[in-house]
């Protein structure tokens, strides 16, 4: 009896190991099929635009609260909720306008977790400004705006009072996302970027395409690369080091 006991423990921590050794790989499999449905969704919906606004639809009944398409019976008729043309371009205006006040001047000294603005106000209640992609690492993953602890938990963040992703001369967009995230992978990855390697980041308004131009491990307190440098458009990658201790960064250009 006593051996049998034995038999069966051993088993279990034979079978435990083995699901902690494939933790990361089944994980990380998970994960990217969630991300890779958010995007699938932005995509689409980024390609189905409506006329007008979202105010204007929902007054004259063609969409509901959620922001479906809707029928005259009131039936959903959209596969997801939809964006308006002129919701959009006010979004694109209002970018432009922050991106331009950032080049006189950049105030670091902010509370990260803030949004650059509320997409609430331009009918996108997803919260999801874009996508970030590196083929080469795996790596497609929604943009959230404001590095605060929900939008962090679920994909990668654009960091306030930084360049939002609408590229151009005197622009430095800052993307932040987790390493060791439980249940998550999120910038775990970005280490095995290569000079060189693409990084492209999608919006509703464009596909900007950058390369890897640098890599380093900094102080957590270290903000210099978070600066706008004047002349370059920039893209930003950076994530935890040595348990929280350090940062790391992948700095991209576009030319």
């Amino acid at each position: 009896m006593r051996n049998k006991l034995l038999a069966v423990i051993a088993l279990i921590l034979v079978l435990v190991s083995l699901s902690l050794f494939a933790y990361p790989n089944v994980s990380k499999e998970v994960v990217q099929k969630k991300n890779d449905e958010i995007i699938d969704h932005f995509d689409k919906t980024a390609e189905d635009i409506q006329d007008g606004d979202r105010d204007e639809a929902l007054e004259n009944g063609e969409i509901n609260e959620d922001g479906y398409l809707i029928d005259d019976s009131g039936e959903i008729v959209s596969e997801y909720p939809v964006v308006f043309q002129k919701d959009l371009d006010r979004l694109y205006e209002d970018s432009v306008t922050y991106n331009e006040a950032l080049k006189d001047r950049q105030d670091l000294d902010v509370d990260f977790s803030d949004a650059a603005l509320d997409l609430t106000d331009y009918g996108i209640y997803d919260g999801i400004y874009g996508y970030v992609k590196a083929s080469a690492i795996g790596l497609n993953i929604p943009i959230y705006l404001g590095a605060s602890d929900g939008n962090m938990a679920w994909g990668a963040s654009h960091l306030m009072n930084t360049s939002l992703p609408l590229g151009g001369k005197s622009t430095n967009t800052v993307i932040a996302g987790h390493t060791g995230y439980f249940g998550m992978i999120v910038f775990d990855y970005i280490p095995s970027l290569s000079v060189g390697d693409t990084v492209s980041v999608t919006t509703y308004f464009d596909t900007l395409d950058y390369r890897v131009i640098s890599k380093k491990e900094i102080t957590a307190t270290e903000t210099n690369d978070l600066y706008i440098e004047k002349g370059k458009d920039l893209l930003t990658l950076i994530t935890c080091a040595r348990m929280g201790k350090a940062r790391y960064e992948v700095i991209c250009e576009r030319s």
